[in-house]
């Protein structure tokens, strides 16, 4: 390859733009196991990113940290949108693995969250209209299965709109 070819063909590579912002080694959670601290710093450097790991590497875990990390370092809420199945999972691996003080709150509505912290509420609610997500400065999504359908269901068309 020539290059000029090569030139040419890196003026065409289009990179994402990043909307997140640096962290320091401190700021993320020294109980993360090895493989997840680069990516909850991927995601927060990013911004804007999606998490697509495999059973068992964490997911929970590196959603729960992205989110703590980017709610404090905003000094405002986080949310994590989720099946209302999870939610438990989400709790217990918050005081378990990450040794939160207490665990996410579940909420419907904006009247039940304080000014900071991380929250949990289900899609329905996001949908529905009971929680405006803009009161967050982190939201995460879990299961991005309810997404599929692009453009074929409620929840997607409102989420599109929101997000």
């Amino acid at each position: 390859m020539t290059d000029a070819y090569r030139q040419f063909l890196e003026s065409k590579v289009s990179a994402a733009p990043s909307y997140g912002f640096g962290i320091a080694a401190g700021d993320v959670s020294d109980r993360l196991l090895p493989h997840q601290d680069p990516i909850v710093r991927w995601l927060v450097n990013g911004g804007r990113r999606a998490l697509f790991a495999s059973f068992g590497l964490g997911k929970t875990v590196m959603q729960l940290e992205a989110v703590r990390i980017c709610s404090a370092y905003e000094n405002g809420r986080g949310l994590i949108v989720l099946p209302l199945g999870v939610r438990q999972e989400f709790r217990k691996d918050a005081i378990d693995i990450l040794g939160w003080p207490e665990p996410p709150r579940f909420i419907r509505s904006i009247d039940e969250a304080d000014s900071t912290g991380v929250y949990l509420t289900n899609y329905e609610t996001i949908r529905d209209g009971n929680l405006d997500p803009r009161h967050f400065v982190a939201a995460s999504l879990d299961e991005a299965a309810v997404l599929r359908g692009f453009g074929g269901t409620k929840t997607f068309r409102e989420f599109m709109r929101l997000f």
